[in-house]
């Protein structure tokens, strides 16, 4: 890992820190590796975003029966959890690839991809998954302990609800060391939505990352 206050014109490098370019094309075999680790997080996009009735990027809301609330939003939970398993994976993928592809003095960890663990806050990819990367922590250590659902209105045996962040439960409840960090570069209003927050990372940061990754491991 290089120095982090540099910024290059492509997100590898400035992940990395170094402006180094990778010594061949990928082949065709990893080429289908990156396509489909890109390809099993859209996946698990689109079956959270069907499983909520707003729009993921606007209006996460979902919609259930009064009766089976503990249960549907279980399910949720679960898709969400997918989802952030689906997008460590895909980074662990780039990063694999991008310690191939270039010389042995430039090795980039999975600690890199965000300042929350030790990476350059030069990153725009990096400071947004941020947020992203301690909720999949916080998962691994207490089940989404910092996540509760809030009725945003009911009709009949219905009721609509919101999945809202606890910013006092993730700091105080979650376990982690020093959960604050995961916090830094986003504000309250964006953390307090999770799931409009990943509908906006999904559509706008991790594929505009996705296709910079790809132009930087095709260059000549």
């Amino acid at each position: 890992m290089g120095a982090h206050e540099q910024n290059f014109a492509h997100p590898l490098p400035t992940l990395a820190g170094t402006a180094a370019t990778p010594a061949q094309r990928l082949g065709e075999q990893d080429r289908t590796r990156l396509s489909a680790a890109k390809r099993t997080v859209d996946q698990n996009y689109y079956e959270l975003d069907e499983y909520i009735d707003g729009d993921l990027a606007t209006n996460p809301i979902f919609l259930c029966h009064q009766a089976n609330r503990q249960e549907e939003a279980f399910e949720v939970l679960r898709l969400l959890h997918n989802y952030l398993s689906s997008l460590y994976s895909f980074n662990e993928t780039v990063r694999v690839l991008f310690n191939r592809q270039t010389t042995s003095e430039y090795t980039l960890s999975q600690g890199d991809f965000t300042p929350a663990s030790g990476g350059t806050s030069q990153s725009y990819y990096g400071r947004k998954l941020g947020f992203l990367r301690g909720l999949r922590t916080d998962f691994q250590h207490g089940g989404f302990s910092c996540l509760s659902f809030e009725k945003a209105g009911e009709l009949g045996e219905f009721g609509g609800y919101h999945i809202v962040f606890d910013e006092p439960a993730f700091l105080q409840e979650s376990g982690l060391d020093e959960p604050s960090r995961f916090l830094r570069h986003s504000n309250g209003q964006e953390q307090r939505h999770p799931l409009c927050y990943l509908g906006q990372f999904q559509q706008e940061t991790l594929q505009a990352f996705y296709d910079d990754t790809v132009a930087w491991f095709e260059q000549d």
